[in-house]
């Protein structure tokens, strides 16, 4: 009798979250400074939180499925890049690396 051992995702999960609220964060200080400065940082600051809410539903589905969870997440953390840049690194790092794990772990 083969058992089949079902792997933890709980790193991935983590990295997820915390990166998730490193974006929400940077885009809520981009809506913020948007407000102050110019219009089109608030759309991107409001781009930005869309992301880093697609990454924490990605991190709460790799828990279901480690690929298309993994996509998801990698998917969020380039869109957060490209939406805030230098608000945005530590929450896409994060994000990132979280999707990359989900994907080459096994």
């Amino acid at each position: 009798m083969t058992e089949i051992k079902e792997t933890s995702r709980t790193i991935e999960l983590l990295l997820g979250i915390i990166g998730g609220i490193f974006g929400l964060l940077g885009g809520i200080f981009a809506v913020l400074f948007g407000s102050i400065a110019a219009a089109d940082i608030v759309i991107l600051g409001i781009s930005a939180i869309l992301a880093s809410i697609i990454g924490i539903v990605g991190s709460i589905y790799v828990t279901r499925n480690a690929k298309i969870g993994g996509i998801i997440l990698i998917v969020s953390a380039v869109w957060l890049l490209i939406s805030i840049s230098l608000f945005g690194v530590m929450g896409s790092i994060l994000l990132g690396i979280a999707g990359l794990v989900a994907l080459l772990r096994k």
